[in-house]
């Protein structure tokens, strides 16, 4: 049976779509815990999942500090997204996701290159 490891060295590897497999053949108990639920939404951005990780970055984004950066990750990839695609609003949106994540990265944000150019 695989394991949380597994999924995590695959997604360390860049293999996100063999992470992400791996991930759906653990335990329904194991699928929903936060370890694989941070592997599953750092696989999201590289799969084109955007909406299964918003959902679950909804999970985590008000747990422990681990859980909080990773939520702020995906959503300064959504914003990055958004921005590139000039859709404005949903950008601001992930960014004040990501804000409300991790409120000590907001200076962070601003040092961001295509966060800055938004902010322009």
């Amino acid at each position: 049976m695989p394991t949380i490891k597994q999924a995590e060295g695959l997604a360390e590897l860049g293999l996100w779509e063999e992470a992400w497999e791996t991930l759906d053949e653990l335990s329904a108990l194991d699928r929903i815990m936060p370890p694989a639920l941070r592997i599953r939404l750092d696989c999201c951005p590289h799969m084109n999942a955007w909406l299964e990780g918003m959902e679950i970055a909804k999970l985590l984004r008000d747990g422990t500090a681990e859980n909080r950066l990773a939520a702020a990750h995906f959503y300064l990839e959504l914003a990055r997204l958004y921005i590139e695609n000039e859709e404005w609003e949903g950008a601001r949106r992930a960014v004040q996701d990501c804000v409300m994540a991790l409120p000590e990265g907001h200076e962070e944000l601003l040092k961001d290159p295509a966060i800055a150019k938004m902010m322009e």
